[in-house]
């Protein structure tokens, strides 16, 4: 009985290599093959595609370093790679204090990676190395501290590390070492540097600032929160990127988002000021004042 067991175990394993090896072979990635259809099996499709985008040395770092950061999430990769209606990646920051003590407070923040679910595979590969590198790389913000200006926000999310710019530079870089011979999309040609014939950050950079349309409204709002001369590169040029949360141009998808989330986070310190005032009122002052100069120019 106990070979007989041995040797059926030692058959379901030789089994699983082969299924396993079979699954993943080159010939599975299909580009233009919608990339849930692969198998039933989200988990799974998400899986054949990192196990593509590790055949290119940027995605295998990639990969590494989501596999760490996910880790401290106390989550797997595969845990925090999900289908969505767009790419994106969701961060939520969750803050706690007790009505009986609000100054104590603590703070926790998890991120997930949404990848479109219409999209083929050879789209779904891309936006995984884009997402993958915000959700490496972008550096952690607090919107509950006194240096979340908008300025710094913009600023960031277009060209801070893990930012736009930065995540479109290394899905470019996954395309040109995995499809050398095939014409990139989201034209990564043209932000090349000529004279050295590698990918450009200030051509990146620049891109991202085009708003088009939306220049004279974009503008008006910039000035009005007396920040515009720190966007130079804001132009009237047609927009080259368009943010697929939003819709939108990104540096006017983010002034969107920055007022979304101080709205939310004028919401709730209103409560915590409640519950400040109530306990020591003496003490509310200071938080009090500091809650007038930054939302009262904001509905919450």
């Amino acid at each position: 009985m106990r070979s007989r067991y041995f040797y059926l175990l030692l058959s379901i394993l030789f089994s699983s290599n082969l299924f396993a090896s079979y699954l993943f072979t080159d010939n599975k990635f299909e580009s233009h093959k919608n990339w849930q259809e692969f198998s039933q099996d989200e988990r799974l499709n998400v899986r054949n595609l990192l196990v593509y985008l590790k055949r290119s040395e940027t995605g295998k770092k990639l990969i590494e370093l989501a596999k760490e950061k996910a880790a401290e999430q106390n989550q797997s990769i595969l845990d925090i790679i999900k289908a969505g209606r767009g790419s994106l990646t969701d961060t939520t920051l969750v803050r706690r204090f007790t009505t009986g003590n609000p100054d104590d407070i603590e703070y926790e923040m998890k991120s997930i990676v949404y990848l479109n679910q219409g999209h083929n595979q050879y789209d779904a590969l891309m936006d995984l190395a884009h997402e993958l590198t915000h959700f490496v790389f972008r550096e952690k913000f607090n919107p509950y501290t006194k240096n979340f200006t908008l300025a710094e926000f913009i600023q960031s999310t277009i060209e801070g590390t893990g930012g736009e710019a930065h995540a479109f530079m290394m899905e470019c870089k996954v395309h040109y070492e995995l499809f050398p011979s095939k014409s990139a999309r989201n034209n990564c040609n043209h932000v090349i540097d000529e004279s050295t014939g590698k990918l450009s950050k200030d051509k990146t950079v620049r891109r991202f600032y085009q708003v088009g349309g939306y220049f004279d409204s974009f503008v008006g709002m910039l000035k009005k929160h007396g920040v515009k001369n720190l966007f130079p590169f804001v132009t009237q040029e047609s927009a080259s990127f368009v943010s697929s949360a939003y819709g939108i141009p990104y540096p006017v998808a983010a002034f969107e988002e920055y007022l979304t989330v101080l709205n939310k986070v004028c919401e709730n310190d209103r409560k915590r000021l409640g519950y400040i005032q109530k306990r020591s009122p003496a003490s509310a002052n200071q938080f009090a004042r500091d809650f007038e100069k930054r939302c009262s120019e904001f509905d919450y």
